[in-house]
């Protein structure tokens, strides 16, 4: 074949690659073969440094699902505060590539974390994060986060436990300097963690400006352990400090079970019988009954019965004598919690 014909031949070759044999579909743009970006990117102050934390996007711009994300670039800006200004462009530093993942199968959430220590103090800190899903382009930027480094304030100190009914009482020495042992020119603030079992450290509750916390709708009998970080306030960011140590309580129950009503005591040839109204309770462990004689101001405790049984035989009558009686019911607490006494009821043996 000449070389008039090779070519011929060749752009037939070409114009049928082009024109496909199927059904013709538009161009997607690159910039929508992109993960979405980020939304939720948030960070946390402690000593040490910054921790910032983020969701892995599940889409596409196009829409597709997403099954993994190759990369992630962090991007930074440091700033000293007093040259820093409020909705001026930011210049960003080369960012920081960490890896990615595949995303769960079964379609839940995976989240991503990254750490930066070395701080310093009196600079602003910005950050923004993209994502990339293969060898397409970067997704657009996340949201930006910025805060204030400060010089964190010292650990709290002399943190203590205090078991309640259902609650916990928290309390702790107020916390004055820095970690530089310099005064603390900003007001303070206190966040409370707390962990149950096997759980991982969490918040309790919003932060707090006293020394002191009540933990309350807990179960008794229930371990739980707590530690305590001192926030200052830098303009818009809360540097937080290092972590109390670790204190854990047990809160019990404290409520005694109904006061017993409507005893009554009579002589029997057996002695002296004893019947009261017995007691609702689903921690009822018995009744405990109380008897002094007339020449005594503090009654005895001479017998214990259980939650099924609400009369008591007195044996051990003693003729020509007034004796009065009380009955109590406790519950099933360690320590016991024991009711008021019932209304004093006195027979004469005289």
């Amino acid at each position: 074949m000449n070389y008039r014909g090779f070519t011929a031949v060749s752009a037939i070759l070409l114009i049928t690659l082009l024109s496909g044999c199927g059904k013709k579909t538009p161009l997607v743009p690159p910039q929508k073969l992109v993960p979405v970006s980020i939304s939720d990117l948030h960070y946390t102050l402690d000593e040490y440094g910054v921790a910032l934390k983020w969701s892995y996007p599940t889409k596409m711009e196009n829409g597709d699902v997403l099954q993994a994300i190759e990369s992630f670039e962090i991007f930074r800006a440091a700033i000293p505060e007093e040259e820093f200004c409020r909705g001026c462009p930011v210049q960003f530093e080369e960012p920081v590539e960490i890896g990615g993942g595949r995303l769960p199968a079964s379609g839940d959430g995976r989240a991503a974390a990254y750490t930066e220590g070395n701080l310093q103090n009196g600079y602003r800190y910005l950050y923004k994060v993209r994502s990339r899903a293969g060898w397409w382009y970067s997704s657009g930027d996340s949201n930006v986060v910025s805060f204030v480094r400060g010089v964190p304030p010292k650990a709290p100190q002399e943190l203590q436990v205090e078991a309640g009914d259902r609650s916990l009482v928290l309390s702790w020495a107020p916390v004055t300097e820095n970690i530089k042992e310099k005064p603390l020119e900003h007001s303070v603030l206190y966040q409370v963690y707390r962990r149950s079992g096997k759980e991982d450290f969490a918040p309790r509750g919003e932060p707090v400006q006293e020394p002191g916390f009540i933990d309350a709708g807990l179960i008794n009998a229930e371990p739980y352990s707590y530690k305590v970080l001192a926030l200052v306030a830098y303009d818009d960011t809360l540097q937080a400090g290092a972590a109390s140590q670790e204190v854990s309580g047990v809160p019990r129950d404290l409520s005694p079970p109904p006061q017993p009503q409507h005893l009554v005591v009579v002589a029997i040839p057996a002695g002296v019988k004893l019947v009261w109204q017995a007691v609702a309770g689903d921690d009822l462990a018995g009744y405990r009954i109380y008897r002094r004689d007339e020449d005594t101001v503090l009654a005895l405790l001479i017998a214990e019965v259980g939650p099924d049984q609400n009369e008591y035989i007195d044996q051990t009558r003693v003729n020509g004598r007034k004796l009065f009686y009380t009955v109590t019911s406790f519950d099933t607490a360690q320590p016991v919690n024991e009711s008021l006494p019932s209304e004093e009821e006195v027979i004469d043996l005289r």
